[in-house]
């Protein structure tokens, strides 16, 4: 079963790790065109507006990369000390805490989109609809989510692959 999720969990995460890779290069582009358009004085409009919105999704998508990889910073100087089966203990209950406030963010950030959709919100300066980026904010926290049950059924199972 943990093998099946995964494989899904690698697909979307390939998904949105691509989806990332192209807003950062937007980011990229869009702020060397409007560095270079300035020295022209004229400034190109809403790059702020998108470089935040383009940001928000370049750093929600790569959470579930980045936890995958062990790519985070984490401080187990007293852990290491840990017997193995308390070790196990404290990963399950870390990745289940972990589990929960990442859908409950995904949750609240979806929460957020759905609001932005039904009153017809728009961005101030572009007037670009913002509800499409903060849903796809909210995917990378449910993708975020999907990887710390992942890893807390790993530690659950008795022959599972322990992360530690």
């Amino acid at each position: 079963m943990v093998k099946y999720l995964e494989q899904i969990d690698k697909i979307i995460r390939k998904i949105l790790v691509s989806l990332g890779a192209m807003f950062l290069l937007a980011i990229l582009f869009l702020t060397v065109a409007n560095i270079v358009m300035r020295k022209f004085s004229m400034p190109i409009q809403g790059t702020f507006e998108l470089t935040g919105l383009f940001g928000a999704i370049v750093g929600a998508v790569v959470l579930g990369y980045t936890q995958k990889r062990k790519e985070n910073i984490a401080v187990d100087i007293v852990f290491n000390y840990f017997p193995k089966a308390l070790k196990r203990i404290v990963c399950v209950f870390g990745d289940l805490c972990c589990a929960g406030f990442s859908a409950l963010a995904a949750w609240q950030i979806a929460g957020i989109g759905i609001k932005q959709l039904t009153t017809g919100e728009v961005t101030e300066t572009l007037r670009i609809i913002p509800y499409p980026f903060v849903f796809i904010t909210a995917a990378g926290f449910a993708a975020l989510g999907f990887v710390f049950v992942i890893d807390m059924l790993k530690n659950i199972m008795p022959n599972g692959e322990n992360q530690q």
